[in-house]
């Protein structure tokens, strides 16, 4: 197998990083206080600290943004790319639209419609990554299990509240 697509530049990743980041806080932004809200619900059985959060996501969204750099490397035809291109960026967008519809909404049924589609495009898109791109299947994996546990997380706030 072709490994080119490791071969990405340092400022490629910093491009990445500063996108998906951006991404995220807007998202964030739009939500509201989000720590206040998610300390105002009466929270399922494991639900962590508000503060975790904090210091899971700008991993998670670090991960993810190095995942997209080896996409953009993979040897792929162009169709292909396409698809996971598409796959990443609609599961991003998921992503983006999950707090501001969960929290600064507060639509807790249409949350979980979101994040259950979030779920299945990124255990899709790790599927398809994983025989062409294998590290960054491999770096979307923590968010899969975190995004897994969040969506448990949003089953328990929604029957709850």
């Amino acid at each position: 197998m072709d490994k080119t697509y490791l071969r990405v530049h340092w400022w490629e990743i910093v491009l990445w990083l500063i996108g998906v980041a951006i991404i995220g806080r807007l998202s964030s932004l739009l939500a509201g206080d989000i720590r206040a809200i998610y300390n105002g619900f009466q929270l399922p059985p494991l639900a962590p600290p508000d503060y975790l959060f904090g210091l899971v996501w700008p991993v998670l969204y670090a991960l993810m943004a190095i995942a997209g750099a080896l996409i953009a490397h993979q040897p792929r035809t162009s169709a292909k790319k396409r698809l996971d291109y598409l796959l990443f960026s609609f599961q991003l967008f998921l992503n983006f639209c999950w707090s501001i519809v969960f929290f600064g909404q507060n639509e807790k049924w249409l949350g979980l419609a979101i994040i259950l589609l979030l779920d299945l495009f990124v255990a899709c898109l790790i599927a398809r990554l994983y025989q062409p791109a294998r590290w960054a299947a491999y770096l979307l994996m923590p968010y899969l299990i975190w995004i897994l546990f969040a969506t448990y997380l949003t089953v328990g706030v929604a029957l709850l509240n």
